[in-house]
């Protein structure tokens, strides 16, 4: 994660690594998720309040690639 990304946002998305199984999401509070879908995002946020087109609500380090999940 960036450190201008920490702490300024209310989740950070972190790059999607080719090859790994799921993208790693910090909260506000410092946490982390793991997120295997746009799926799994998208409910996060909700749940949250958030919109995650919102720039000022969520940093995105790297486009919206994920994982291929099989089971969605």
């Amino acid at each position: 994660m960036s450190d201008k990304a920490h702490g300024r946002f209310d989740l950070v998305v972190e790059a999607y690594r080719p090859g790994e199984a799921y993208r790693l999401v910090m909260l506000g509070d410092g946490t982390y998720r793991q997120l295997h879908s746009r799926r799994e995002l998208d409910e996060l946020a909700a749940r949250l309040g958030l919109d995650v087109a919102d720039r000022d609500q969520v940093a995105w380090e790297g486009g919206d690639e994920w994982p291929v999940v099989e089971h969605e």
